[in-house]
């Protein structure tokens, strides 16, 4: 109990302090604060809007920059309007989408993102089920930017990155714009369902880049204390609300997405593991072998409890926009 007591004090004079520089830090940006690419299968599960929600809190305390969203999947149409939702209420609708335009990959269940993405009246935004190729976005993207500077965070299934190699200009501008991969992942979700197995090996043979690998998040139970608190125009809290069997909002939901982009801000909350390699195995699911060692592979951890890391998380998810 009594270290709980300290961490929770700690966390509380850290918040604090990063308040009290957020304007200062959105004033004059930082040349090192992580610059981000998000992308999402927005739609197959709920996480994914609380890490864009999370995305945004950081990005409005100064702690990274976010240059544009991708939705990765082709058989859900409504999960880049559902993301260009959840921009607009954080006052970023006009950051750049992308919209993986084939029908192979991805979830075509939807329990939230079409009722999000059509009601724009109710969200503000103006996009409903259509973007540009997520190739032309992110070659645009990484082109604006400084060499060795972007970190792509995939939270979902992460094809896009296997047309981007197969792209020759955007294989170039991989290999010199972006710093890292951190992505959500192992186990058989993200690198092996909907359609994904096909990609997952080239993917892991042919990305240049360090790749940070983030499996953990299923005992961080978030979106059930703040976030039903916040408004009823906050499009992340009716993602929670609609999830599902609808339960999210009542008894929490896993935060695997959260912990992903939790860890490109405050790398200091977690371990690294620079030793082993994510491997997939013949079944299709991917693991962290730590006895066989790939130079640019890395596995993160957190540092903090279940119950810690969730009370972070569910103070970003909820915290107002920026004004």
């Amino acid at each position: 109990m009594m270290a709980r007591l300290r961490w929770i004090a700690l966390l509380g004079i850290c918040i604090g302090s990063m308040a009290n520089a957020a304007s200062a830090a959105e004033t004059k940006p930082s040349p090192l604060r992580p610059r981000v690419i998000f992308d999402t299968d927005m739609g197959s599960d709920c996480d994914d809007a609380g890490a864009l929600a999370v995305l945004h809190a950081l990005a409005d305390a100064g702690e990274l920059e976010i240059l544009g969203v991708i939705f990765s999947s082709g058989r859900n149409r409504y999960g880049v309007g559902t993301c260009d939702a959840i921009n607009t209420y954080y006052g970023r609708g006009n950051l750049p989408l992308g919209q993986y335009q084939g029908t192979d990959v991805g979830d075509p269940r939807d329990s939230y993102t079409k009722r999000i993405a059509t009601d724009t009246r109710l969200f503000g935004h103006d996009v409903v089920d259509q973007a540009p190729d997520l190739v032309t976005v992110y070659r645009s993207l990484l082109e604006s930017q400084p060499d060795g500077r972007v970190t792509i965070c995939t939270v979902g299934h992460p094809h896009g990155l296997v047309h981007l190699l197969r792209d020759p200009q955007g294989e170039a501008l991989v290999r010199t714009k972006v710093d890292r991969w951190v992505a959500m992942g192992l186990g058989g979700w993200n690198f092996e369902a909907m359609g994904m197995a096909r990609y997952a090996q080239e993917l892991l043979d042919k990305w240049p880049r360090p790749f940070y690998v983030s499996p953990a998040g299923a005992e961080i139970k978030t979106g059930h204390r703040l976030l039903p608190k916040t408004p009823a125009s906050n499009p992340v809290r009716e993602a929670y609300r609609l999830w599902g069997d609808k339960t999210a909002l009542q008894s929490g939901r896993s935060s695997w997405d959260q912990v992903a982009v939790l860890f490109i801000a405050r790398p200091q909350l977690f371990t690294v593991e620079s030793v082993g390699r994510v491997e997939r195995l013949p079944d299709g699911k991917c693991i962290w072998n730590a006895k066989v060692d790939h130079p640019d592979h890395y596995l993160v951890m957190p540092k903090p409890s279940a119950e810690e890391m969730a009370d972070l998380i569910e103070e970003l998810m909820a915290r107002p926009p920026r004004q």
